[in-house]
């Protein structure tokens, strides 16, 4: 506003018709005057991000997928989740990277390679394209944030907190802190990093193997930071934080879903504050990454429990409509 000859005080209104409203024209800023709002639409666009694709499944989920100004695609998603007397929880899927170089196999995104990190505002646009489509049917309703779509945040270190900073300020979106989930695949320097910051954001870590063996096969990343060095990390983080970390542990049928893994899980996390995250594999045409039987997911769980390991059975969303982490748009790129 200043470059442009502006008093501060339309800053402030501008950052109210962005994050607040939601506007999506400049038309829209009814209290910015004429010349201003033509001067903007010449100068600047309000969004960074363009839907190409969008699929609606039956549990409720959505999934976009994005094009950027390279012309680089990406994945968000929406899940809606029941809360009781007919209102609905919702919870916004962001990506931060377009590709990722961590190369999970049973994780079309890893298959996919990395491209380029996220800005601060294409993280951002994500969270906000979403907002305006939950103000149509449920004014008011504020998401939480998971950082669990393409890439690995803690790579995209700088505009990762950028972005939390946008979406946590009461001049931003006013998403709680504590309504903010970084997930990573074991960047243990990030995780450190991480650590120190005072945000009250939480911390998921992608673990799906309790040895380095299996865990080198399914998350390479592993090779690099060994289960020894990423629960030192861990524990360090809670010692630090005084926070609990979930763990991620997706399930995968005769690879890593027994009980004498279960019980391998719980002697890796014992003592620990922390809560784990099983997740059957979602479906995704690779018969080595099959969803185990219900029966064989029921059981792991009950092992786990049986060491007083802290868990829940999250349930799958969007396997109609290849909502797993980058299918939808290996899907498009590949028709």
């Amino acid at each position: 506003m200043a470059e442009m000859g502006q008093p501060a005080y339309r800053a402030g209104q501008l950052e109210h018709w962005l994050y607040r409203e939601l506007a999506d024209s400049h038309g829209q800023m009814g209290n910015l005057p004429r010349d201003l709002r033509q001067m903007l639409g010449q100068r600047a666009r309000i969004d960074c991000i363009e839907p190409l694709h969008e699929a609606a499944s039956r549990d409720g989920t959505t999934k976009a997928l994005f094009t950027l100004a390279d012309e680089k695609t990406i994945e968000t998603a929406l899940m809606r989740h029941p809360a009781g007397k007919g209102k609905w929880r919702y919870t916004v899927c962001v990506s931060t990277q377009a590709g990722c170089a961590i190369g999970c196999p049973f994780c079309a995104t890893g298959q996919q390679g990395p491209e380029r990190n996220l800005t601060c505002g294409e993280i951002v646009d994500q969270v906000v394209f979403f907002m305006r489509r939950m103000r149509e049917s449920d004014a008011g309703a504020v998401p939480n944030v998971v950082f669990m779509g393409m890439g690995e945040p803690l790579a995209n270190y700088d505009a990762l907190m950028g972005a939390i900073d946008r979406l946590n300020s009461p001049d931003g979106l006013n998403i709680g802190a504590r309504s903010m989930t970084v997930s990573t695949a074991g960047l243990v320097p990030g995780i450190e990093r991480f650590s120190t910051e005072k945000r009250q954001v939480r911390l998921a870590v992608s673990l799906h193997a309790a040895n380095d063996a299996l865990r080198d096969r399914l998350v390479p990343l592993n090779k690099r930071y060994p289960l020894r060095r990423l629960m030192a990390a861990c524990r360090r983080y809670v010692e630090v934080t005084g926070r609990r970390i979930t763990f991620e542990y997706i399930l995968f049928a005769g690879v890593n879903d027994s009980a004498g893994q279960a019980r391998e899980l719980a002697a890796l996390l014992s003592g620990l504050k922390c809560y784990v995250n099983l997740i059957s594999a979602n479906p995704t045409g690779n018969d080595a990454f099959r969803p185990p039987p219900h029966d064989a997911v029921l059981a792991f769980q009950l092992e786990l429990q049986r060491h007083h390991i802290p868990c829940t059975l999250r349930r799958r969303k969007g396997v109609d409509i290849d909502a797993g982490c980058g299918q939808l748009r290996s899907r498009l790129l590949k028709s």
